[in-house]
């Protein structure tokens, strides 16, 4: 191949596509003796496709290490650690949530008579070991689906084939993940005992919940395994912060002259259950997440040698 050695060594298909430019292909050039519509779509599929030795991936590292080790290291670890938060956050609230909620609007009669830490369990427990059980069908269905990946990519002729062909494969292993959350968290939750506090929610906003929020654990997951980790950051930092909005509404209430800012949560809560309140903050960002991750990783950079 007559650019095998720029793009073995390259480190992104960026660095592919300034070279071929540099070598004369343009636009044109791609389009007419390549079939892809410009120089960028080009490089994506080189940088995929190229085959590397022990020594095109030594010589390229440097340079990458070189980059992403300078002045952003500090910001780069500190949204990672933001983001392990933001998912603990995500994972504590919908377990002792509803529990959180109620006793802010409630007291302690929305511990039914319980000792605190009883009822604790009693509402996270269910949840918890459902989410528990999930990890293992988690790393299969995401190994499942990079494995499929890169099957189809020799295979495809183009990017827009291989993008037709992986997006029902992302699909499928979605739908596997959350039949399998579910799956786990129905037998738990008619197994282990159920606090009941005042305005109990309906069992399939539970159900909803949890499935919102694996949702968006395993796409920020999948995306960050494979080079994505902004849209996953954001997403997880963003339904924390709205879970994080009724309980520090309701703490803000107390202050005087502040009641009135009681009433929205209330009424939330009163009229759908707290529940209903963790599944809203989800979704959302659930949603724009899977969105993005069906384009991004119907990409074939991402499914590369690395």
């Amino acid at each position: 191949m007559r650019h095998h050695r720029l793009c073995a060594r390259a480190v992104d298909p960026l660095e592919i596509a300034a070279g071929l430019e540099a070598r004369g292909i343009c636009d044109r050039v791609a389009s007419t003796d390549y079939r892809h519509r410009d120089v960028f779509s080009l490089a994506e599929e080189l940088h995929a496709r190229a085959e590397r030795t022990e020594s095109d991936v030594a010589r390229a590292r440097p340079p990458l290490e070189g980059r992403r080790h300078g002045p952003c290291t500090a910001l780069r670890g500190a949204r990672a650690a933001t983001a392990a938060l933001a998912c603990l956050w995500l994972v504590a609230h919908v377990l002792v949530g509803d529990l959180l909620i109620a006793v802010l609007l409630h007291g302690r009669r929305a511990l039914a008579g319980q000792p605190l830490l009883p009822a604790v369990l009693a509402g996270a427990a269910p949840t918890a070991l459902a989410l528990a059980c999930a990890v293992a069908p988690a790393a299969w269905c995401a190994h499942w689906f990079a494995a499929r990946a890169r099957r189809v990519l020799p295979a495809s002729r183009d990017l827009a084939e291989f993008g037709r062909r992986t997006r029902p494969a992302l699909l499928v292993a979605l739908t596997l993940f959350l039949g399998a959350l579910l799956a786990f968290l129905w037998p738990a939750r008619s197994a282990l005992p159920i606090s009941q506090a005042p305005g109990a929610t309906p069992p399939v906003l539970h159900y909803l919940t949890a499935a919102a929020l694996g949702l968006l654990l395993f796409l920020a997951a999948l995306l960050t395994a494979h080079g994505l980790p902004r849209a996953a950051v954001a997403a997880t930092l963003a339904a924390a912060a709205a879970e994080a909005l009724p309980p520090l509404t309701l703490l803000a209430a107390r202050l005087p002259g502040c009641e009135a800012l009681r009433w929205p949560v209330g009424w939330a809560a009163g009229a759908f259950g707290p529940t209903a309140l963790s599944l809203a903050a989800c979704v959302p960002p659930a949603l724009a997440l899977l969105v993005h991750a069906v384009s991004a990783l119907s990409r074939a950079s991402v499914h590369g040698p690395r």
